[in-house]
């Protein structure tokens, strides 16, 4: 079963300030996609955890979060929806 964003529940997470740190981390992400291997790999595993915890507090099972998540293209979607929401 797929599981759908539900991108307005997001806007309304993503505006407490406890999700601050999840902006910084969705820029490193961002910033270090094209970087060498060690940032690259570290930003990757930061935004991972970072994601499968907000996708569990929206209410998703940590198992299918972190499938999701093991997906490149929806962890790449994610940082950019939510750097842009966080600025």
């Amino acid at each position: 079963m797929q599981w759908r964003m539900d991108f307005t529940r997001l806007n309304r997470l993503l505006d407490s300030s406890s999700y601050h740190e999840l902006g910084l981390r969705a820029k490193e992400y961002l910033q270090y996609q094209n970087s060498s291997s060690e940032e690259q790999d570290l930003a990757e595993i930061t935004m991972y955890n970072c994601m499968v915890g907000l996708l569990q507090d929206l209410g998703m099972e940590k198992q299918q979060a972190e499938e999701y998540c093991n997906n490149r293209d929806y962890l790449t979607e994610l940082a950019q929806y939510i750097s842009s929401i966080l600025g």
